[in-house]
């Protein structure tokens, strides 16, 4: 599902082709990672994360910050820094400098993908 829907927003230009690449390269390394078992199992993830590259490229407007109770729970759960380090691992490959508040969104995307793995 999740390369129907990469492949239906790079038709529509509603991403680029680099986009579209540094989405397969992301699913890559987390299988690799085993964070997750199946591409599908990252689709909010990789979905969001594509939408937010595009949005840092076309220099356009930021989301609102997650609410500052779930940005505590995001740092309590102790899958928290091993979702920072894997963030900072699929930083280097994506080269886009997303804003704090994209970041605290990705973090809890990845919490969210080790919690499920478990």
């Amino acid at each position: 599902m999740i390369q129907e829907k990469l492949t239906i927003l790079l038709e529509n230009d509603v991403i680029d082709e680099l986009t579209y690449q540094y989405m397969q390269d992301t699913l890559q390394f987390l299988l690799k990672e085993d964070v997750i078992q199946t591409e599908d199992d990252a689709d909010t993830f990789v979905t969001h994360l594509a939408m937010a590259t595009m949005r840092q490229h076309r220099e356009e407007e930021q989301i609102d910050s997650v609410e500052p109770f779930v940005k505590a729970e995001i740092i309590a759960a102790a899958e928290y820094g091993e979702a920072v380090r894997l963030w900072e691992r699929i930083k280097e490959h994506i080269q886009v400098d997303f804003p704090e508040n994209e970041n605290d969104y990705f973090y809890l995307h990845l919490v969210t993908l080790l919690q499920t793995k478990q």
